[in-house]
């Protein structure tokens, strides 16, 4: 990696700078309507978020309670941080912990303070996405006011950021949650207010992408101010390009690209070890953006090489990154954290995260496994997160230790409180996708997804208790008959007598585990299709330098030990688990002269729980 000496950083600071007050000259004129060029369109599309609705479930119940407490967070709390740095009046309390606006953040004994402010991006698109999914008044009288309210303490000079920490962490998600605003909400002020906010924001960043050992290398007043995530800002940039027509957007997207990620990734090269794990994932949603707005293949590559990497180190639950952090392959450091820490994945941000680039993923490849990566994230992880509290205490890591429990974070208001509104509202917009010819199911939630098939208004309707049931039923009503395919997605799990059948008769599609079963012919109102899925036991090693330490999976579900484990188990044992009863979410397993209980993370409350056992060789 090229180091940029002091002299060419002042050098290309000034410019930097130049280029700001650039921009800060150009009035702020946004395409109506604009069709921003791109080079790719995906062969699939995403659907509008009130097309899906997500039916009663425990999905519907997290995006129920997540949409409830953020439409009833106090707005002057929110918008504190931003008043008092601006110097502005503030009425209203302190939210807390990361969020407030004080002097003593001193990492890593207190973490009070750390990023004043820095979720409230997330809070404002987690309330968009919500309005967009519901239609509710009020929440987007809520988003409105939020965003005027904001707006009043963006000036030119960005006092907000002097002194502090992360500005291009804070200022990407502000970003998102402006941008989200305006497409999701209907905010008419949204993008002149995100304009002005990037004019604020830019005499604080530096002329690149920032990796952490270069920020390291660079002088800095505390070790927090190494920890910003300039790599993760091309996607928010090109996106803005996207919706508002400007290119002064693309050429932000262009200058923060971080050349040093991408190319070595693109080229099969393995630069995750030792990278804070979140947010370079993260950063490949920004590989994709530069693929798809560029069309320059390499950004592609990078992301599919990058994401492979990912899941080359991925627990059993699919989660990643032990204390926020790759490990060097080969060296058995996967198990060895299973002793070490219980910080085992940073869950709604990890989730978030992942979802968004299998999202992206899928849409570009058609892969169907992506989609089974992103399901494995759903039931193992984020579906068995704790609820964020009114009080902003929150659900962080998810915790595979040999002995773990399910733990509140120390800190109010954490990154992970941002993310987790974020990530319920796009449940729906996961499960289903648009083609020319078509719908792809991906996800097998109960919910409901509305769309035009050659002019013809349709809806499809998905009932299932899937996993705990191996079935989904998908019903259709549409008032005239229409040709099209339905494209649904046969896990590379899914055992040899999986089947799909239409109105009660087996179908002739070929049914590939790990590909989309195609299934074409002329829908009429009424007409019915049922998945039955065979889902295997099997057993996942922690890695491959230790085959003997295993967890025990069925179809998508990790299973935990919620029961004392004994000194010897075998394989063939834990092969031989049955399910306690068909109403049951719990298993059971010999062992010994004793009796093992598993449970799915989704079900486990607050008894301790084990996801790897070490079996006899």
């Amino acid at each position: 990696m090229k180091k940029t000496s002091r002299r060419e950083f002042m050098q290309l600071s000034g410019a930097a700078v130049a280029g700001s007050a650039l921009l800060a000259r150009t009035p702020a004129v946004w395409a109506s309507n604009s069709s921003a060029a791109v080079a790719v369109e995906p062969p699939l599309s995403v659907f509008e978020y009130g097309q899906v609705q997500l039916l009663p479930g425990l999905f519907r119940e997290q995006f129920d309670r997540n949409h409830d407490v953020y439409l009833h967070l106090d707005e002057d709390a929110m918008l504190k941080p931003f008043r008092q740095r601006e110097g502005m009046p503030a009425p209203g309390p302190d939210m807390g912990g990361w969020y407030d606006n004080a002097d003593d953040f001193s990492p890593p004994e207190n973490f009070h303070a750390f990023i004043p402010g820095h979720s409230f991006g997330q809070y404002l698109s987690g309330l968009a996405r919500a309005y967009a999914v519901t239609g509710s008044q009020a929440t987007q009288e809520k988003v409105h006011r939020l965003v005027r309210a904001f707006g009043e303490t963006v000036e030119p000079s960005g006092k907000f950021y002097r002194g502090y920490h992360l500005p291009a962490y804070t200022y990407d998600k502000t970003s998102c949650g402006l941008i989200d605003a305006h497409e999701f909400a209907k905010c008419p002020d949204a993008l002149d207010v995100h304009w002005r906010a990037t004019q604020a924001a830019l005499p604080y960043l530096p002329e690149k992408a920032l990796s952490r050992a270069e920020q390291r290398a660079r002088p800095h007043a505390m070790v927090a101010d190494t920890w910003d995530e300039t790599y993760t800002l091309p996607e928010n940039f090109f996106l803005a390009y996207r919706r508002s027509g400007r290119k002064e957007y693309r050429d932000l997207a262009v200058r923060f690209i971080e050349q040093d990620y991408f190319g070595p990734l693109a080229d099969g090269q393995n630069v995750l070890p030792g990278e804070h794990a979140y947010s370079h994932v993260n950063a490949l949603s920004s590989a994709m953006q530069s693929y798809l707005v560029l069309g320059d293949e390499k950004y592609l590559r990078a992301a599919k090489n990058g994401l492979q990497f990912v899941h080359e180190q991925s627990f059993a639950t699919g989660g990643w990154g032990p204390d926020e952090a790759f490990v060097p392959p080969g060296k058995g450091l996967l198990d060895a954290s299973l002793g070490t820490t219980h910080a085992s994945f940073e869950t709604p941000c990890g989730a978030y995260g992942h979802f968004k680039i299998t999202r992206y993923l899928l849409r570009t490849t058609r892969d169907s496994r992506y989609g089974d990566s992103m399901e494995r994230v759903l039931y193992n992880t984020i579906a068995g997160a704790h609820p964020v509290m009114p009080d902003g205490t929150s659900f962080y890591y998810s915790d595979y230790n040999n002995s773990a429990k399910k733990v509140h974070y120390k800190d109010k208001w954490p990154c992970c409180s941002g993310t987790y509104p974020q990530l319920a509202a796009d449940y729906g917009i996961s499960s289903y996708y648009k083609s020319n010819d078509g719908i792809y199911v991906n996800l097998f939630l109960p919910s409901r997804v509305a769309w035009s098939q050659n002019g013809t208004q349709v809806t499809l309707t998905q009932n299932t208790e899937y996993p705990h049931a191996q079935t989904t039923q998908l019903a259709l009503s549409m008032p005239k008959p229409e040709i099209f395919t339905m494209y649904v997605r046969i896990p590379a799990w899914a055992g040899a007598k999986t089947r799909v059948s239409v109105n009660g008769g087996r179908t002739d599609p070929a049914i590939e585990p790990g590909k989309f079963a195609a299934v074409q012919r002329s829908w009429k109102d009424g007409d019915r299709v049922e998945i039955e899925f065979e889902m295997p036991l099997r057993l996942e090693a922690i890695d491959n330098e230790d085959q003997n330490n295993v967890a025990l999976v069925q179809g998508p579900l990790a299973l935990f030990a919620v029961s004392e484990v004994p000194a010897r188990i075998s394989k063939s044992q834990l092969m031989a688990a049955t399910r306690v009863s068909q109403s049951s979410d719990d298993w059971t397993a010999r062992a010994g002269s004793g009796v093992l209980t598993f449970r799915p993370f989704a079900k486990i409350m607050d008894e301790e729980y084990r996801l790897y056992l070490r079996t006899e060789a």
